[in-house]
C-alpha cells in the first residue's frame, strides 16, 4: 500500500556544576546545538532492526554525541547525530522521544573521556510503527453488488506483521474522499464487506494515525 504519511528545536542551557570546591561537566563557550527532527514513522521495515530519521542540526559543530529518550526511558547513552540524523532500533519501539544530554564527539578519546557537554537538544517528536506495505483494499463489483477486501497491518518492534482493528472505506464524490463505511476488522487486520451500488465511483482505503502506527491511504481504484 502506498501510504501517505503525515507527519522546533528547544535549546536548554548547561551550566558549571560546583561539589566540593571543584567544576564538574562545563560546556565550552560556543558550544551549543539545536536538533529538530520530524515525526517519524517505522514504515515498512520487515527483516530490518534500524531506520536513520532525518534531523536538522544547528550547531557549530558537524556532529554530536547525545542520550535518547523514549516515553521517559533511556534507551541509548550514546547515539550518534550528525547533519543529516541518527539512527533509530526498531527495538526501541514507538513513543515521544528526546535528545538530550549532547556532547562534543570531536573531543571524545579513550580512557572513559566521555566528550565534553553541549548545550541544547531536540524537540520532543513521535515516533509510530508503520503500516505494512502490503495493507490494501481490492474492489469488485458484479452487476450493483460491491465486495470490499481490506487489509490493514503494521509493522512492530520485532518486524512482525499485526492487525489494524479499525479502517474506513472511502468513496471519492463531487470530487471529495467521503466515508463510506468504518470497517471493524479482525484480529489479523483483514474483513470482507458488501454493499450495492448502481453507480461508478472510486474508492480507497484510508488508515487513522494512533499513537501506536501512523495512518496513510491507499491510492483510489479506478472507477468501479
Amino acid at each position: 500500500m502506498k501510504t501517505l504519511l503525515r507527519a522546533a528545536a528547544i535549546a536548554v542551557a548547561s551550566t558549571a556544576l560546583v561539589a566540593g570546591g571543584s567544576t564538574v561537566a562545563t560546556a565550552a563557550p560556543g558550544d551549543t546545538a539545536s536538533i529538530s527532527v520530524p515525526d517519524t514513522a517505522l514504515n515498512g521495515f520487515k527483516g530490518t532492526t534500524s531506520k536513520v530519521i532525518p534531523v536538522t542540526l544547528a550547531s557549530n559543530l558537524r556532529a554530536v554525541y547525545a542520550t535518547v529518550t523514549v516515553n521517559g526511558v533511556v534507551v541509548d547513552n550514546n547515539a550518534f547525530v550528525g547533519q543529516t540524523g541518527f539512527t533509530y532500533q526498531q527495538a526501541w519501539g514507538p513513543g515521544v522521544v528526546t535528545l538530550t544530554d549532547l556532547r562534543d564527539r570531536s573531543r571524545i578519546s579513550g580512557g572513559g573521556n566521555p566528550g565534553r557537554e553541549v548545550a541544547g537538544a531536540s524537540n520532543a517528536f513521535t515516533v509510530r510503527y508503520g503500516v505494512d506495505l502490503s495493507s490494501q483494499i481490492r474492489v469488485t463489483k458484479r452487476g450493483k453488488k460491491l465486495t470490499f477486501k481490506v487489509k490493514a497491518k503494521y509493522i512492530d518492534n520485532r518486524g512482525k506483521s499485526v492487525g489494524i482493528r479499525k479502517a474506513t472505506i472511502q468513496v471519492k464524490k463531487s470530487g471529495k474522499w467521503k466515508t463510506l463505511k468504518n470497517v471493524s476488522l479482525k484480529k489479523n487486520g483483514t474483513r470482507t464487506y458488501k454493499t450495492s451500488s448502481s453507480k461508478k465511483r472510486n474508492y480507497r482505503l484510508l488508515i487513522k494515525t494512533t499513537s501506536t502506527y501512523a495512518g496513510g491511504n491507499s491510492t483510489g481504484t479506478r472507477k468501479i
